[in-house]
């Protein structure tokens, strides 16, 4: 399997983080397990699309498709080979660049062209194109004309998304709020139309990740890396784990586990 990360331009990267490409001539023989991170996204399927799994029920995933914000485990499986390229938006960014909330996407996989039409007819050949690099570069700027419209930057949620990014989700609602000049319902409302889940719980996403960033490194500990990111106990970690990655801290990393690792923000 091999996979890359690419910078956005400087316009682009108000509201993706990076693109990534994806290529293989077989991931088979397990499960791959994606974890929440606070973030949505487009994909884009030269190849076999992956199966995901919902209700029990594995289904095929679109060849051109949104996902928004996931708040469990995302399960899939290779339908033979892939060749995929990605758009990893900011928190904020797909609400921004595409000019809807996105609240109603959550916990969703929707075909780009039901979503987003014009979208869809500029980015379905992007796909086709001879090499990664061509696809990318074509990507960038296809997404350079949508960014200078940017018709839904919510300073409030901006700022919001700052206080608690630094802070790696250890920080109180009603303080973000009372920074940003609102009420906590209104910074609520707010955040969940522009990044698709509530503060609250992006906020614990961040902290998830930082655990995983810091416990999948060289001689990790796990009470260490817990206390370090914010975590009171064992216990509340554990619920968190087994919410967010449907696993205890040890059985997932002991798993080949190789887009729980790629998607674990930021890897770049």
């Amino acid at each position: 399997m091999h996979y890359r990360q690419i910078r956005p331009s400087a316009s682009v990267g108000q509201h993706v983080e990076f693109y990534w490409t994806l290529e293989a001539s077989s991931i088979t023989g397990y499960v791959q397990r994606v974890i929440p991170d606070g973030r949505a996204g487009i994909v884009l399927n030269g190849a076999n699309p992956f199966e995901s799994r919902s209700n029990g029920i594995w289904k095929s995933q679109p060849e051109c498709f949104f996902v928004g914000q996931i708040t469990g485990p995302l399960l899939l499986r290779s339908a033979g080979p892939a060749k995929m390229i990605g758009i990893q938006f900011r928190p904020n960014g797909a609400a921004r660049l595409l000019g809807f909330p996105i609240s109603e996407l959550t916990d969703t996989a929707i075909a780009l062209d039901d979503l987003q039409q014009r979208l869809f007819r500029q980015l379905e050949w992007v796909r086709d194109l001879a090499s990664p690099t061509q696809s990318i570069k074509a990507l960038d700027n296809i997404l350079c004309s949508f960014a200078e419209r940017d018709c839904m930057d919510d300073q409030l949620v901006s700022n919001a998304l700052r206080d608690i990014e630094y802070t790696g989700g250890c920080v109180r609602i009603k303080d973000v709020a009372a920074r940003a000049g609102c009420s906590t319902r209104q910074l609520e409302r707010r955040f969940e139309d522009s990044v698709g889940i509530s503060p609250k719980l992006f906020s614990r996403m961040q902290r998830f990740q930082g655990v995983l960033r810091i416990a999948d490194g060289p001689h990790s500990n796990w009470v260490h890396a817990a206390a370090r990111c914010g975590y009171y106990d064992q216990a509340h970690l554990i619920r968190d784990f087994r919410e967010f990655s449907g696993k205890t801290p040890t059985s997932l990393l002991d798993q080949e586990i190789d887009f729980t690792r790629l998607f674990v923000w930021p890897a770049m």
